[in-house]
């Protein structure tokens, strides 16, 4: 899935490849809970993982025929890890917890 950051709305938009077919549209449009998880490797040598969390509700806009579908995600928990610390080793990263939003 392809994401922006909404300045205007503070939330974050996700779209993707025939997304309003997706089970995950399909959830969200029906429960409004939203789990959204971005992670990769900083480096293979040495070992550094990081990510990012964000929990929250959202709300699905199904296509429209001038945009197409995409879930918003207001966000109210974000939890990451591996963001802040480039010299830690990847056993001793420290998790942050951080309640946002509404």
């Amino acid at each position: 899935v392809g994401f922006q950051y909404n300045p205007a709305t503070e939330t974050i938009d996700i779209s993707g490849y025939n997304f309003e077919g997706s089970r995950k549209f399909r959830n969200v449009a029906a429960n409004g809970k939203v789990a959204f998880v971005v992670d990769d490797l900083a480096s293979v040598r040495p070992w550094r993982p990081r990510c990012v969390e964000i929990r929250g509700h959202g709300e699905a806009f199904p296509s429209d025929g001038a945009r197409a579908a995409f879930i918003r995600i207001h966000p109210e928990r974000v939890i990451s890890f591996g963001l802040d610390e480039p010299d830690h080793e990847a056993h001793s990263l420290s998790i942050d917890f951080r309640d946002v939003g509404a």
